[in-house]
């Protein structure tokens, strides 16, 4: 009666087609069947090697069962990791690579050291956030990756170049395209190399595939918190503190307008990578995702005074991820600092009504 009720509770939970959560099923379903194909076979064999000793099975090899252990732990393993949110396990996996080193407190008193390695009518949440990034006098990282190609420096080599540049583009022959091609590609690798080697620099075990999972499972924290206005649990989660002024500053004003923002994420789609470079000295990603909220806001006595509970947008984010020290405080009360992905910045670049 057990399984039947488990299988009947897996079924009425099954995560929609496509999805993370889908995902991760099919590979806990992938485990169980692993699983049970090892348990047959080892109940066969068993049961050969009953028969061939007339009913006496001499007993395993210490090493034989070592290895069994040891197979078995690794298909309980894999089915708790397929069973965790995509972003924990990766998580998991991370603190589980050989060399990794948990970040903490600097241990001292003895002379050892130990390093902790389409356009339309914007609503209430799109006028509100632009309305605090301008009276907050913050510059967009975006607008600064823009920024830098308007620079002096940048504007004089343009212009020194510029004939050059005008019989370049203008040629007709195939293999100036083609070396012109290869020096664009060279100077743009150059560019993120630089990036992914600060980041290995200060954090070895990053993986680029983790990280998306990581940045995707922490969405609807900090999507959540900002939205009901809840300062302190935004303070719990990993953004930046030029981001904090803002978000704080946005939330202040709603609740100074008795205006209360519908903070459900019905659905997350996959975080995808943009953009990879450094930023003021520090490497940045910048991710891209849509998700879909609701277009619903209500005064202080429930009432809607703008969109509507079915009113289901589509809303499509930049996340600008930056590794910077953070200081953070151990289970003991002792803070230290260690490298930390914290959000620098998040642009919305637009929303879409999503049909019934």
């Amino acid at each position: 009666s057990s399984s039947s009720s488990s299988s009947s509770k897996s079924s009425s939970s099954e995560s929609e087609p496509g999805t993370a959560g889908a995902a991760a099923e099919d590979a806990a379903r992938a485990a169980r069947e692993a699983a049970g194909k090892f348990t047959s076979w080892a109940s066969g064999a068993a049961s050969r090697a009953r028969e061939a000793s007339g009913g006496k099975i001499p007993p395993l090899p210490p090493r034989a069962s070592s290895a069994m252990q040891t197979i078995a732990n690794a298909f309980k393993e894999e089915y708790r990791l397929a069973m965790m949110d995509p972003g924990d396990a990766a998580e998991e996996r991370r603190k589980q690579r050989p060399g990794y080193v948990a970040p903490g407190p600097m241990e001292e008193g003895d002379g050892t050291t130990a390093v902790a390695v389409r356009t339309q009518t914007k609503s209430t949440f799109a006028k509100g956030w632009e309305a605090i990034a301008t009276k907050t006098g913050l510059t967009s990282v975006f607008s600064k990756l823009q920024g830098l190609k308007r620079t002096p420096a940048y504007q004089k080599t343009e212009d020194a170049l510029e004939d050059l540049r005008e019989r370049w583009e203008t040629s007709e022959n195939p293999m100036v395209h083609k070396i012109q091609d290869s020096v664009d590609g060279f100077f743009q690798e150059t560019e993120q190399g630089e990036a992914y080697r600060a980041i290995r620099a200060r954090a070895p075990t990053f993986n680029i595939n983790d990280f998306l999972a990581e940045v995707r499972r922490d969405v609807p924290k900090i999507l959540g918190a900002y939205l009901k206005g809840d300062v302190d649990a935004l303070a719990m989660t990993n953004v930046s503190n030029e981001m904090m002024e803002r978000m704080s500053g946005q939330m202040r004003a709603w609740e100074a307008e008795q205006k209360f923002v519908d903070p459900r994420v019905l659905h997350l789609g996959d975080v995808e990578l943009v953009e990879t470079r450094m930023m003021e000295g520090a490497p940045l990603v910048v991710t891209q995702f849509q998700c879909q909220q609701i277009n619903c806001v209500r005064d202080a006595s429930g009432v809607i005074v703008e969109g509507a509970e079915d009113d289901i947008q589509a809303v499509h984010y930049l996340w600008a991820m930056q590794l910077v020290d953070k200081e953070l405080v151990a289970a003991d009360g002792r803070k230290y600092v260690a490298p930390t992905w914290v959000l620098r910045e998040m642009m919305l670049r637009g929303m879409m009504a999503v049909a019934a």
